[in-house]
């Protein structure tokens, strides 16, 4: 019987030991990683090439799974891009390829999570060109996929899994990897903010004038028109625009990002006559300008404004002399350059108080007489200080 039960022991032994095993609940599966479709625009292009290989090791080293898929024919890219994307089932698909001119190259990047195409151009000049097209099409995924990102973690997710706005939903991986995009993005106040004189802006207000000559104090309206250009926001496109809808570097338009051309206009002035020993002389003063104005964006709510620019300078004269001397009038046209600096105080995002000081020289020189005496002199230098409401429609 012992020999008996021995031998039952040891038959039964295997099955008992599988018999946990077979209970245990199985392991969760590792979540496999995202990934990202590398369509084969320029195979045969060396530069390209490289570049593509270090654009593979990036978004593998961000944790991606990267899959080359071959360009069939040559189609339109932005629609090889969205098909090669969807058919790998990837969040997102990318290409190089090389730009007509041949000296730069156009980074390509379709957006499933936002559905958006963004294309930009970066310079192949140097030995370190193929990192930084990898690095700069990264950047320019990661621009693509922030506003995505930001709402994403805001929002609670939905029993269905699918992204607001018609998108696929933006997966862990992805939201772990722009996670450090997002912290830089909120610690930034001036993230996603359009520039001071960023597209059209109106400013009215007042100018006052002093002249170093002795013309003045002169107070009179003062209005100006601004166009800038914006801050550079991966020259995105929606779904409806296409490869059109792309950018250079630049962003915003024609102008870089805080550089805006400004045209001044400034009185009619009116001050105190100028007095003399034979009688008075009333001076106005009108000009007019071009300029170039550069606002430097600080992060808060001052930012400093520096312009320069050449335009005309206007000034009418009326004299009202004591007898026997007859009252006379006379003006002088004169070409002027200006230089200015100062500051604005945003009041919302479209609105700015604007104050700055103007150095104007002209060419005449103005010089206001009366029967041979001089009473003053105008534009070397005179000098203007501006104060104004901007406002961007």
């Amino acid at each position: 019987m012992r020999s008996l039960a021995i031998m039952t022991l040891l038959l039964l032994a295997p099955a008992l030991a599988l018999a946990p095993a077979a209970a245990a609940p199985p392991r969760e599966a590792a979540a496999a990683a995202s990934r990202v479709a590398l369509v084969e625009a320029d195979a045969d292009d060396p530069l390209v090439r490289e570049a593509a290989t270090r654009l593979t090791a990036e978004l593998g080293a961000a944790g991606f799974e990267v899959v080359v898929v071959p360009r069939a024919g040559d189609g339109d890219v932005r629609a090889a891009l969205e098909r090669a994307a969807q058919d790998q089932g990837a969040f997102a698909a990318a290409a190089i390829s090389r730009s007509r001119s041949g000296a730069a190259a156009d980074l390509w990047i379709v957006d499933r999570v936002t559905q958006k195409t963004v294309v930009r151009t970066v310079e192949v000049a140097g030995a370190a060109a193929p990192s930084v097209m990898a690095v700069r099409a990264v950047e320019l995924l990661q621009a693509s996929l922030l506003e995505a990102s930001l709402l994403a973690s805001r929002a609670r997710p939905r029993p269905d899994g699918a992204a607001d706005g018609g998108g696929v939903a933006v997966p862990d991986d992805v939201r772990r990897w722009m996670a450090p995009v997002r912290r830089r993005a909120a610690a930034d106040p001036a993230a996603g903010r359009p520039g001071m004189f960023a597209g059209l802006g109106v400013e009215a207000g007042l100018v006052a004038l002093q002249s170093a000559g002795g013309v003045g104090p002169a107070l009179g309206p003062a209005l100006r028109l601004s166009y800038g250009g914006e801050a550079d926001r991966g020259g995105g496109a929606d779904g409806g625009g296409g490869a059109d809808g792309g950018g250079g570097d630049a962003g915003g338009g024609v102008l870089p990002a805080g550089l805006a051309a400004r045209l001044t206009f400034a009185g009619p002035t009116l001050g105190p006559a100028l007095e003399g020993a034979l009688g008075t002389v009333s001076v106005r003063q009108e000009m007019a300008f071009l300029e170039a104005v550069w606002a430097l964006e600080t992060g808060g709510a001052v930012s400093p404004v520096l312009s320069a620019g050449v335009g005309g300078f206007h000034l009418f004269i009326s004299g009202d002399p004591l007898p026997p001397l007859r009252s006379a009038t006379g003006e002088v046209w004169s070409v002027a350059a200006t230089l200015g600096a100062g500051a604005g105080l945003r009041l919302t995002e479209r609105a700015a108080l604007l104050m700055d000081v103007h150095a104007i020289v002209a060419e005449p020189r103005a010089v206001v007489t009366l029967g041979g005496e001089r009473l003053g002199a105008a534009g070397r230098p005179t000098f203007a200080g501006f104060l104004g409401l901007l406002v961007r429609p």
